[in-house]
């Protein structure tokens, strides 16, 4: 992980992804569509940063150097700033699980998902905890970004994983369930500094397989 980024307390872990610093430079505040996303950047290191509840609206536009009446502009207000900037790495997050080409084996790119996607979610860990999992700034914009997000990466894993779309129900659930329990798993991984990550893959990987294979036994009916 880069030394230039904001240290966040807790555990060190094992290098996932780049700092959004180093992989977004910032840039110069000219046309409309880069100084509105110059403040959702500016949110998301804030955010990241420190996770409080009282950044302000004129700090984020000062990171963001642009006018401070901007932000109203794009966003409305700061939950409006906070929801689009929720989004944007949770669009972020759906591109960084995806499978790799190395990845050959429906096994493989499973494993491969469940740690980037635990890794991605402890490298913002806290906007992570402040956002999602406190409901710090709940809005019904945000909680259905969460849930849109969760639905998607179900999809995701269905469709790496090889399996039939659309399924019967019951497969459905059992995926949907285990996206859940995945992120409890996260959970674990970022509260607790004892848990190995290799460990927290092959077991995800493992409930994975458990829970398709029963949701198939008990019957192909819909539920």
């Amino acid at each position: 992980m880069p030394t230039n980024e904001q240290p966040v307390s807790g555990p060190s872990r094992p290098p996932g992804i780049r700092s959004r610093r180093a992989s977004r430079p910032r840039r110069d505040a000219g046309p409309r569509s880069d100084r509105r996303q110059a403040l959702i950047d500016a949110a998301i290191e804030m955010f990241t940063e420190d996770g409080s509840a009282d950044i302000s609206a004129a700090a984020i536009a000062r990171r963001a150097d642009v006018a401070h009446g901007l932000l109203f502009y794009y966003f409305t207000d700061k939950k409006g700033l906070v929801a689009a900037a929720l989004v944007d790495m949770l669009d972020e997050l759906a591109a960084y699980q995806s499978p790799r080409p190395e990845e050959k084996t429906e096994r493989e790119r499973l494993e491969g998902f469940v740690r980037r996607h635990v890794e991605f979610l402890d490298r913002y860990r806290i906007a992570y905890l402040r956002v999602i999992r406190e409901g710090v700034f709940a809005t019904p914009e945000i909680n259905r970004a969460v849930q849109q997000a969760r639905s998607n990466a179900a999809d995701q894993v269905t469709e790496l994983t090889g399996l039939a779309k659309p399924g019967s129900a019951r497969v459905r659930v059992a995926v949907s369930g285990w996206i859940g329990f995945l992120d409890r798993l996260a959970d674990e991984y970022i509260d607790d500094p004892e848990l190995d990550l290799d460990s927290v893959v092959v077991l995800a990987a493992d409930a994975f397989d458990a829970v398709v294979n029963a949701a198939r036994i008990s019957g192909c009916a819909d539920l």
